[in-house]
């Protein structure tokens, strides 16, 4: 809703069964499971779940809110967040029952933006292992673990095993490696503090 340039980012970062339309009206109805994106000059009324962006859409806020709205209308135990991390390049995805929703490649910084913005409980967020993973989960596992149940570790080594079957469903080489990552049986598992 709104600017092109909203609709644009949004098929961008939205993959598997969520489809995203362009809709232009002065009344936006979300029903069940949908959400509306309005951009944040628009005036009209909204009936449901709907969600305004800022004058500049940034990805990472456009990608936290809609794993917020994602996460209230799902089951949050089904709900996994893959983070393949790298020191220039994060691969992100938000995976629902094993099905890819939503993913991204980031910075290290704007990991980090993300996470801020995410309010929501997620069952899990699954990291790959390495040096550099150590050193992030070191400084940022309280973070995980405002937004998840459970911070998995996984075995990349594992995971790599995995990557040539998911990169058949058209998800760039970082976003696949996390989603390899989120379907990768744990070496580790953090269980984060309940409320």
């Amino acid at each position: 809703m709104g600017r092109r340039s909203v609709f644009n980012e949004l098929s961008r970062i939205i993959a598997g069964p969520i489809s995203v339309k362009y809709v232009d009206s002065t009344v936006i109805k979300a029903t069940g499971n949908e959400v509306c994106v309005l951009d944040y000059y628009i005036d009209a009324e909204c009936i449901g779940n709907c969600i305004k962006v800022g004058r500049s859409v940034e990805h990472v806020e456009l990608m936290g809110e809609l794993i917020n709205a994602v996460s209230s209308v799902l089951n949050s135990g089904l709900i996994k967040m893959g983070i393949d991390y790298g020191t220039e390049r994060v691969g992100v995805i938000l995976v629902y029952d094993n099905t890819p929703l939503i993913g991204d490649v980031l910075t290290p910084v704007k990991l980090m933006k993300l996470l801020k913005v995410i309010n929501g409980k997620l069952g899990y967020v699954a990291v790959g292992d390495s040096p550099i993973v150590h050193r992030f989960l070191r400084r940022s596992v309280k973070d995980l673990c405002l937004i998840a149940d459970n911070v998995l570790i996984i075995d990349e080594l594992e995971s790599s095993r995995l990557r040539s079957w998911v990169s058949t469903n058209g998800l760039i080489d970082d976003v696949a490696d996390a989603y390899a990552i989120t379907l990768t049986k744990p070496k580790m598992i953090i269980k984060c503090p309940q409320d």
